[in-house]
């Protein structure tokens, strides 16, 4: 499983996977936070109105904010089939 955590002290392996240095990646990630839990909030990820409070479930596969948007940035950077993706980041 990927997890930025994990690589976040390999600067070369960030930047190859992401586009970004550890240093840029930790500046962005606080702007991504605010931007996520404010959509989050008030819609769902299909885009839909959300009718109840939503909450971070610790059995998520991406349960912390920084491997969301590490997930994010590694599909723009790499550009990889669905299925590739999933499989780097253990998903069905």
């Amino acid at each position: 499983m990927m997890y930025y955590d994990k690589i976040r002290h390999r600067h070369s392996q960030v930047l190859a996977a992401t586009g970004l240095t550890p240093v840029e990646f930790d500046a962005l990630l606080i702007t991504f936070k605010y931007h996520w839990d404010e959509y989050y909030s008030h819609f769902t990820l299909e885009g839909k109105v959300r009718q109840r409070i939503s909450y971070n479930r610790k059995t998520s596969v991406l349960p912390l904010i920084q491997d969301k948007m590490f997930f994010i940035l590694v599909y723009l950077k790499a550009n990889p089939l669905q299925e590739l993706h999933a499989i780097q980041f253990e998903m069905t």
